[in-house]
Parts: structure tokens; sequence; C-alpha cells
């Protein structure tokens, strides 16, 4: 019982560190106006979180590698307290940078440790499932954390976000202190060992899939909150409710995704998920000129983009079942890759052109998504693993 409560607060930390990473998307405007700063260089707070988390990673992990996992854990979330700390009350720009970058490379740390934590938890045969349930927090982030601390930056500013991150923090902490077991046996893996997955060359082409696929979902998501603002005139309360919505779809999403993958196998759902999640973003500045519009497009977006996630990393797992977890590790540093190079390319669009034209560029990117599913599968020689 101990253990599966202690799964359930890893979750919860996820949820936590998710939550500090995307709600930026949310009060992007607030900060902007705030600090003086342009939107497409507010929009480069996401670039950073995402860069520290995909370089830092391997980096972080290799370093800690012989600390306890369950003091690593605690550690981790109490460096992430004081990033926060140093977010409220960052007195420019440049000091909120600095405070995204602990929260980043404190939050990089906690995440690798959680899964390999929660699958340690897990009874024999469940360690997927415990993992799938630790990474909702992730997509309840979406849901729940995002619209919530939302509606707290338009109501009392975006510093008091910081101060909503800290207290859901400190009751993580004390969560995990209480449930998680000391760790009886910990892997230490080198950076090279980390890295000696990228000689399969369909590894490569499959976290390929999700730089691509990330990148042009995160052009778009950063800058929601202006693109919705200026394309349907919508204020803070109904931002939050729109992303709200998403959210739930972005749950169903993962959900339907991770379904699909044992019932109709890896290349189907990878080529409905992208396809779908592409028209979404080329027809979006013409379905969201309305509260309704938004909505509907919203969902069908994020609940889309969301499904792939499972997918992928049920695809990963089928080309490298000996070292999975590294691939699965190298696909989150490519995932949050993809976030940095998104937002970056995000910030230029806007400032070249217009937020209405994120859509496009989104789009243009899930497409090489799409070519680099086809290239993939192509240098497969067996028929695609499929679970009945």
């Amino acid at each position: 019982m101990r253990k599966t409560l202690g799964i359930y607060w890893l979750a919860f930390g996820v949820f936590v560190m998710a939550t500090a990473e995307i709600v930026v998307s949310g009060i992007l405007a607030m900060i902007s106006e705030d600090l003086k700063v342009s939107v497409g260089m507010a929009g480069q707070l996401v670039t950073v979180y995402a860069l520290v988390i995909a370089i830092g990673s391997p980096v972080l992990m290799a370093i800690t590698a012989r600390v306890e996992r369950k003091w690593l854990l605690v550690l981790s979330f109490l460096a992430f307290i004081i990033g926060n700390g140093i977010g409220y009350f960052s007195p420019d720009f440049s000091i909120l940078l600095i405070a995204r970058i602990v929260q980043a490379a404190s939050a990089s740390v906690f995440t690798v440790a959680a899964l390999t934590v929660g699958s340690g938890l897990a009874a024999p045969g469940r360690q997927g499932t415990a993992i799938g349930t630790i990474l909702m927090g992730a997509g309840t982030a979406l849901a729940v954390g995002v619209p919530l601390g939302t509606l707290i930056g338009g109501h009392w500013g975006w510093r008091f976000v910081f101060v909503f991150i800290i207290i859901l923090a400190l009751i993580s902490v004390i969560g995990i202190a209480f449930t998680v077991p000391k760790s009886e046996h910990q892997e230490s893996l080198s950076l090279k060992q980390q890295l000696g997955v990228l000689r399969n060359r369909r590894v490569v082409s499959g976290l390929l899939i999700t730089l691509f696929w990330v990148t042009g979902y995160q052009m778009m998501f950063t800058y929601i909150t202006p693109f919705l603002q200026g394309i349907a005139n919508l204020d803070a309360t109904r931002i939050s409710a729109a992303l709200f919505v998403s959210g739930i779809f972005a749950i169903a999403g993962s959900q339907i995704g991770g379904y699909g993958s044992d019932r109709w196998g890896i290349f189907p759902m990878l080529m409905v998920s992208l396809l779908v999640h592409a028209a979404a973003l080329f027809v979006f500045p013409w379905a969201a000129t309305t509260f309704i519009g938004a909505l509907m497009i919203l969902a069908i977006w994020i609940g889309f983009a969301t499904m792939t996630t499972p997918v992928q990393q049920f695809y990963l797992i089928s080309l490298s079942p000996e070292s999975s977890g590294l691939a699965l590790g190298m696909n989150n540093s490519v995932f949050q890759l993809g976030m940095a190079v998104g937002a970056a390319a995000g910030g230029w669009i806007v400032h070249q052109t217009s937020v209405m034209d994120l859509g496009y560029y989104g789009a243009m990117s899930i497409v090489f998504g799409v070519v680099s599913v086809l290239y993939s599968f192509a240098l497969k020689k067996q028929p695609e693993i499929t679970r009945g």
C-alpha cells in the first residue's frame, strides 16, 4: 500500500514540475507587460527551461548517479522550490531567466529519478503501468495546473503563480518523504552509455519524429495566450476555461494513444495522430475566431497531439527493448529540445510576421514528423510489433 502511495506521490511531483514548465505559456503576456520585454522575448523563458532539461538531464543524472534516489528526489524538489522563490522576487527579466534555469535543472533530475524509482516500486509486470501513472501527472498539469495558474495570474498577478507552485511543491516533498522508501540498489550510467543508443539508426529516426512533432506543437502552445487574445479577443478567464477543456482532451488522448498502440498498431496511430495534429494547426487561424470555435479546435489539436506521446514511447521500446530506459531517457531530452526549438522559432515568427502565422509553420514541422515516421518504418525489416 505504501509503495502504491509512493507512485501516486511521484505522479503528483511530476504534475507540479510540469505545471511550472508550461504555465508560463498562460501568463506570457502578463510577464511581457510587467517586465517591459516583447512577447517573443518572454517566450524564451520556455526555450531556456526546455534547453536546460534537454542538455542537462543526462549530465546531471551522471553527476548524481551515486546519490540515493529518495534523497535525490527530495533535494531536487528543494532546489525547485528555491528556483520558484527566485522567480517570485525577480526584479527583471534576466533574474527570471536564472530562476527558470534553477527550476529546469531540478526538474530534469526529478523526472528521470521519479520514473526510475516508480518502476522499482511497482509489482512485477506492472512497471509500465507505474510509469504511465507517473507520466499522467504531466497531462493533468495541462488540464488543471495551467488553467488554474493562468487564472491566478489574471486575478493576482503572475508572481503569485510561483507562490502557488511553491505550496504544491512543499506538499509534494512531504508526501514523497513519507511514502517513498530508500532505494535498495540503483544503476549508474555514464554519459557514454546514455549516448550509445544513438548508434541505432531506427532509434535516431524515431527520435526525429519526437523532435518535429514537439517543435510544431510548441510553436503554437508557447504563444497560445496572445494568439487567443488577438484572434478571438478572449480574456484570462475564458482562456483558462479553454485550456482546461483542452487539458481534459489531453488526458483522453494519452489514454487512447496507449490503447490504440496495443489494439491497432504503432504505425497507424502515429500517422493518424500526426496528420490530424497538422490539419488542426493549419486551420487554427480560421477556427479559433470565437470562444466556441477556440474550444473545439483546442480540444482536437491537444487531444491528437498528446495521443502521439504513449505511441512514441511504445515505438522506442520496441526498437530498443534491451535498453528501453536509455531510449526513453533520450526521448525525454529530444522532447525538451523540441520544446526549446519550437518556442525559439515561434518567437522569431512572432517578431518577423505575426502570432497569427504560428499555426502554418507548426503544421509544416508536423509534416516533417510524418516524413520521419515513413522513413523510420521503411528501415524496419521485421513486421511491426503489435499486441491484440
